[in-house]
């Protein structure tokens, strides 16, 4: 029996309105999100990918707008005809998010306790000891030492990777159906990074949340993902399976991405680089917005925009000449065996 997604996003447009004109952050973007699963959203800085999870929750900068004809769908419920009221019952109880720097999204005036035992207070009908014994356990779940006295310490005095886990800590204190997670390692040194990331599958395991990893690290989307979204300025490129997208890839940004992972298995002289630069929101070519990067392109791609169609089930592409990827990875292949 096919499963109904939890999370389901259509043609969501991200403008921001600013004093140079219209930027168009997030433009036309569809994926959705089942049950217990995780997603995984990969791009570079610029393409859109945090835009699109701030949208979710509705908490955009004021300059920012979600445009008309934009639908974001949880559990049914459509999300933009909710009221401020009725998010905020949603936002931190059945929709949490992990921020990118928990440096600025802690309060550094209060306590790690307070602020887990404030969502717990806001969204449980539970007392304040029992709120507090409420964080104590999760402190002690997502692997904080001592957390008898870790919940009486403000951010400034744990370690990167613990103000992390408290970060995680807060977000799972209701036990959230969808955990947004932007860059949950970045700042993180690599082994911190590989045991926050199984902290997460530990906890998605035990319960059963359907998360959206958010990355540019296309290293933790294969290890940490089931599905993938590759974003690049605003729009959907490639999305499949995660084993697909990596064995198989279409779209020649995401050949290009994975190209630019080191590898030990084969002598690189040099890292592979995408040449160019993500180009300024405000002023995207014409036709397809990697078109001024693609060295696959032709003159097609500069004037029109490539729709994102399906190539095979679940695979969907947006890209005229995805068949030059395809052509270009039999080449690699046949050299590397060489």
């Amino acid at each position: 029996m096919e499963k109904n997604p939890l999370l389901i996003v259509r043609n969501l447009r991200t403008y921001f309105y600013t004093e140079d004109g219209v930027v168009k952050a997030v433009d036309g973007v569809d994926f959705e999100v089942y049950e217990g699963e995780t997603l995984g959203i990969v791009g570079e800085s610029g393409s859109g990918k945090s835009v699109s999870s701030l949208a979710v929750l509705r908490l955009l900068d004021p300059k920012g707008k979600i445009e008309e004809g934009s639908e974001i769908i949880f559990n049914g419920k459509s999300l933009l005809e909710l009221s401020e009221d009725e998010m905020r019952r949603i936002r931190g109880n059945d929709i949490a998010m992990i921020f990118q720097e928990p440096m600025v999204a802690l309060n550094p005036v209060f306590t790690i306790g307070d602020q887990i035992m404030e969502a717990i207070l806001l969204h449980r009908d539970v007392d304040k000891k029992a709120a507090r014994q409420m964080a104590i356990d999760m402190l002690n779940k997502v692997g904080i030492p001592e957390p008898e006295k870790r919940i009486d310490e403000y951010p400034h005095e744990l370690s990167g990777g613990m103000r992390q886990r408290a970060m995680i800590a807060m977000a799972l204190s209701c036990r959230p159906k969808l955990l947004i997670a932007d860059e949950p390692t970045t700042a993180l040194d690599v082994t911190i990074q590989a045991q926050i990331l199984e902290l997460m599958k530990e906890l998605q395991r035990e319960y059963g949340m359907a998360i959206i990893l958010i990355t540019h690290d296309v290293g933790v989307i294969a290890e940490n993902a089931d599905r993938v979204v590759v974003m690049y300025g605003g729009k959907v490129m490639e999305t499949s399976d995660v084993q697909t997208t990596f064995k198989k890839p279409k779209h020649p940004y995401t050949w290009g991405l994975l190209n630019s992972i080191p590898r030990l298995d084969i002598e690189q002289e040099r890292l592979y680089s995408i040449p160019g630069m993500v180009p300024d929101p405000l002023h995207f070519p014409a036709g397809c917005r990697f078109s001024n990067r693609c060295e696959f392109g032709e003159e097609k791609c500069s004037v029109e925009m490539p729709p994102l169609v399906e190539i095979e089930p679940g695979h969907m592409v947006r890209c005229f000449f995805h068949q030059k990827v395809e052509e270009a990875q039999k080449l690699s292949k046949a050299g590397e065996g060489a």
